[in-house]
């Protein structure tokens, strides 16, 4: 896990997966207490939820840092007061549901768990006394987890792959992220990926997708060249379609939609230019590479039916998204 970085929410951790592949959370009972945060960790939790391929299973774990006992009725609350707040449905994907406690005394599932959960999850609940009886259910958390678990460390939470800035990843010499330089790499490299029909037209597995994800967080990026072509392509539109600024910022959208799409060509590009030159360099590099990227693939269109028509309607939220004003304007004559 990245050190560096701060809590999303504190109290709720994203712990990766199991060796089902399947996402663990963790709810820190001592640090929600001690927070009173419990509405953050609800809207969050059910932010994480919705990540990830509708009824895919999750595990959720329930246990404290310190050594304060959770009792029974501490642990009852805190359910009532964050998971059975969040939706229903997302709820029946809970796969195990495990309450982590030292203390011997803390009661049966009817004492642990409120009934209306009880009903839902039935045989997936778990009460176990520490983290190592966790291999009994296929979890094996990082080991830097663990310690943060035991109040060991100060655990930083990762930044998740989707949602950043553009310049948050890392750079190569490039100047482009690595990920992304990779990732075209990979393409030129490989050319008989690009004559496949419907090449960027057509989505990987969502499985795959998340392991390769979780592959780049820690900064693996061989696990590219033995990705299916596909699940790349994936990987590549979505992190450019969900930057949490896109390449070309809202800031541009209301001059574009003013500017009469006859204007002549040199005005057109003198006004561009101006742009350009007040975009982040990480945002220029990206964008002139992109462009060539997808002027290298269409070369190949008669195997791949993807020529530059098809390309710019499938890049096109790479590099333009609609803001929450949905502002809408017109698209420039080809010629541009």
């Amino acid at each position: 896990m990245i050190q560096g970085q701060s809590y999303e929410v504190q109290g709720l951790l994203n712990a990766g997966l199991d060796k089902n592949e399947q996402p663990i959370y963790v709810l820190l009972y001592n640090l929600i207490i001690q927070n009173k945060n419990e509405e953050q960790i609800v809207n969050k939790f059910q932010s994480y939820l919705q990540q990830f391929r509708p009824f895919k299973g999750f595990i959720l774990i329930i246990c404290s840092q310190d050594d304060t006992e959770m009792k029974a009725i501490d642990v009852k609350n805190l359910i009532k007061q964050t998971i059975q707040k969040v939706n229903s449905q997302q709820l029946k994907r809970i796969d195990k549901l495990i309450v982590i406690s030292n203390n011997q005394n803390y009661g049966k599932k009817e004492k642990t768990i409120p009934f209306s959960l009880q009903l839902l999850l039935k045989d997936k609940i778990h009460l176990i006394n520490n983290t190592s009886f966790l291999n009994l259910y296929d979890i094996e958390l990082h080991q830097s987890i663990l310690r943060f678990l035991c109040n060991q460390i100060e655990f930083q939470e990762q930044q998740p792959f989707y949602g950043r800035e553009l310049g948050s990843y890392p750079i190569g010499q490039s100047g482009l992220p690595v990920f992304l330089e990779e990732i075209l790499q990979f393409y030129i490299k490989n050319k008989d990926n690009l004559r496949k029909q419907g090449i960027f037209r057509l989505s990987g597995s969502h499985d795959e997708e998340i392991k390769l994800v979780d592959q780049l967080l820690q900064s693996n990026y061989e696990a590219i060249k033995i990705s299916d072509s596909d699940v790349i392509a994936t990987v590549l539109k979505n992190s450019l379609i969900n930057l949490k600024t896109p390449i070309f910022p809202f800031e541009i959208y209301q001059i574009l939609r003013d500017t009469d799409p006859q204007i002549p060509t040199k005005e057109f590009i003198d006004m561009f230019s101006i742009f350009f030159a007040h975009l982040p360099k990480v945002n220029r590099l990206t964008i002139f590479r992109l462009i060539e990227f997808i002027k290298f693939v269409a070369k190949f269109e008669n195997e791949n039916m993807m020529g530059l028509y098809n390309l710019s309607i499938i890049f096109a939220p790479c590099f333009f998204r609609a803001n929450n004003n949905s502002i809408t304007f017109q698209i420039f004559n080809s010629k541009y």
